[in-house]
């Protein structure tokens, strides 16, 4: 039976040993808590007798997980409760042993791996939790950096090009240059709509963002504000969707705005399809055109954005392939393991 005033007396030690557990009321309880909760548990497993596994079945138990969410947010590293529950271990086995009354060898034996399979069955419930916490505040970083650049882009940068092609405009109209003038200002003023016609655009995909939708759903939402006009972009979804990680959904749909944005630019007015293939292992997106193609032996990476979105792919575990030749139309394919990040 576990004794409540020998735990104390531990729990005064860690609190001693690392501060930032004990002084922080939240993960004071919580240590409190887990360390009580360990224990009550090593006694299950003690108890369920020599036959009785103390290998545990619940790695990701959503209490476990619970855990290590709280210590990524109040920004406690998990190798600061990994070193109080190896001396939780050490001053408390004894403790323990006392209060299974084990005696024989075999008996501590098993009073021990009942104690250490208590204490570290939390762990990596706690490390994969922390590690997802920590991804979460990254991926909203990201975001809100991309959402001030698009405001940026789309308040100043694309205002003051507008702001220069209306005195383009007003030159040509109040003050009529002569015919080789007017061509050379019509020349600067169609590369400035161009400009801003592309501004506007990396604004708005930057401004892009999945949020709680399936990806092909996003896809097609944002695909319609970025090509209102596109007749001939079609997008089709076979399996059964499911929603990705936050962080790799958002990831995904920057890419494939990236190859829809390219399509435009480099076969404007060819027929492009979109099409989701979903799987329990796998997510294949292929993004196709029958545009003119292009030399990819002779063409630098670049060309199509592809070093950006490649990696892009690499941070959420994808692969890009790029297929194309001159004549025969462009094929972007993002393959994107599922069930294993």
């Amino acid at each position: 039976m576990q004794r409540p005033e020998r735990l104390a007396v531990v729990l005064t030690q860690i609190a001693a040993q690392f501060p930032e557990l004990g002084d922080d009321p939240v993960m004071a309880k919580s240590l409190t808590d887990n360390v009580t909760s360990m224990i009550a548990e090593a006694h299950e497993r003690y108890a369920a007798g020599p036959d009785g596994s103390v290998v545990g079945s619940t790695a990701l138990d959503p209490e476990h997980l619970a855990t290590g969410t709280l210590h990524a947010e109040q920004a406690q590293h998990p190798a600061g409760a990994m070193l109080a529950a190896e001396m939780l271990f050490d001053v408390y086995l004894p403790v323990f042993v006392d209060e299974v009354g084990a005696a024989s060898t075999a008996e501590v034996l098993r009073a021990t791996r009942a104690l250490h399979a208590g204490i570290w069955s939390r762990f990596p419930a706690g490390a994969v939790a922390y590690t997802e916490a920590l991804r979460q505040r990254l991926t909203t970083a990201h975001l809100d950096s991309r959402t001030q650049i698009a405001r940026d882009l789309h308040d100043r940068v694309a205002h003051g090009i507008l702001a220069g092609l209306q005195r383009l405009d007003l030159v040509l109209l109040t003050d009529p240059p002569s015919e080789d003038r007017a061509e050379q200002l019509d020349g600067a003023a169609r590369l400035l709509r161009t400009a801003l016609g592309d501004v506007q655009d990396l604004a708005v995909s930057l401004h892009a963002r999945v949020g709680d939708a399936l990806l092909d759903d996003a896809l097609a939402r944002h695909a319609k504000d970025l090509f209102p006009d596109d007749e001939r972009l079609t997008l089709h979804s076979t399996g059964t969707p499911e929603h990705l990680p936050n962080w790799q959904a958002e990831e995904a749909l920057t890419i494939l705005l990236e190859a829809l944005t390219n399509r435009r630019k480099h076969a404007a007015g060819s027929r492009g399809e979109v099409r989701f293939d979903w799987s329990p292992t796998v997510l294949v997106v292929t993004v196709s055109d029958d545009g003119p193609g292009f030399d990819q032996d002779s063409t630098p990476d670049g060309r199509l954005g592809q070093h950006t979105m490649r990696e892009r792919a690499v941070v959420i575990g994808a692969r890009i392939d790029v297929e194309s030749a001159p004549g025969t139309g462009t094929t972007v394919r993002l393959t994107i393991p599922r069930g294993t990040l």
